[in-house]
């Protein structure tokens, strides 16, 4: 079966067609603070890429408008529409936060702070460490059972029922671990969720995440890259933020580089390759829309559901 076939291919350089502005969306500097640790994201993906994704976003929140008004008018009932909420998963090291981030900032530039965008991390759903260590599936971090579903449902079903101040809960990368402080989503117009679980699907439940999505996107490559983009990023990390005393992969900044190759190797082949393939790779033809990356880290395809 070809899962392909419910999805429109647009090469990059037809996509980059869609939507062309002699403008500059976005600085080199700007960029550069938003840009993760090893993603190569250049200012052409911005202009090429990203514009036209914000734009097609831009009209699907505006027919979202427009029906939920056309609803409300026929029901004769006044509310105001919940937040519109796009959802954003792909594997590890594949490089969602940074797109996550360029989608937030451009979405603000694109109505011109008229709208209220958020961005969620999925990450702040996971079980502190110390549940994890009493359920012993600390070594099952990023899997399904790591995840409070019930936490990040509930969380979903406040925002679509247009609660206000909902909570989230924060995650450090620094100490690995949920923090004790969450922030308030005061009146979100729209919410950005990124997370490798968002397109996940239990058979447990009876609600699924996508049942609240208004768009989602899969951030996609073949493995062997994503791979080898972990193994960079953790040697990056490893002179970087593991030099700091207080972090939690603290020790690692002191390991060999042969020894810390061989635990970066072991984490990929135990626990994240394991996960790409068992629970993340086939949740994106749940997607609306798959950017697949090439070997370079640059987005080279486009597939947008029909």
């Amino acid at each position: 079966m070809n899962q392909y076939k419910q999805y429109y291919h647009f090469p990059r350089e037809n996509w980059r067609e869609l939507e062309i502005s002699k403008d500059q969306i976005l600085t080199q500097e700007e960029l550069e603070r938003i840009r993760g640790l090893n993603d190569r994201i250049s200012l052409s993906d911005i202009a090429e890429i990203y514009l036209p994704l914000v734009k097609l976003i831009a009209i699907q929140y505006h027919e979202a408008i427009f029906i939920h008004g056309e609803k409300m008018e026929y029901l004769k009932k006044k509310e105001d529409r919940p937040p519109f909420i796009i959802a954003l998963a792909g594997s590890v090291a594949v490089g969602k936060s940074t797109t996550a981030r360029v989608l937030k900032l451009m979405l603000d530039r694109w109505f011109s702070k008229t709208r209220e965008v958020e961005l969620v991390t999925t990450d702040g759903f996971l079980y502190p460490n110390v549940e994890l260590e009493r359920r012993g599936i600390m070594n099952k971090k990023g899997f399904p059972e790591s995840y409070d579903k019930k936490k990040f449902m509930d969380f979903l079903i406040d925002l679509k029922n247009n609660k206000k101040n909902v909570e989230v809960p924060l995650y450090s990368h620094l100490t690995y671990d949920v923090l004790k402080e969450t922030r308030k989503l005061a009146n979100p117009d729209i919410v950005i969720v990124e997370g490798i679980n968002v397109l996940q699907a239990d058979s447990d439940q009876i609600f699924f995440p996508s049942d609240f999505f208004d768009f989602s996107i899969y951030l996609d490559a073949a493995e062997e890259d994503i791979k080898r983009w972990y193994l960079e990023r953790f040697f990056m990390l490893r002179e970087t933020a593991f030099q700091d005393e207080s972090s939690y992969f603290h020790k690692y900044s002191a390991y060999s580089d042969q020894k810390a190759d061989a635990y970066a190797r072991e984490v990929w082949d135990t626990i994240n390759g394991p996960n790409l393939k068992e629970n993340i790779e086939h949740t994106k033809y749940r997607a609306d829309l798959l950017l697949h990356k090439g070997s370079n880290h640059l987005i080279s395809d486009v597939y947008l559901r029909r």
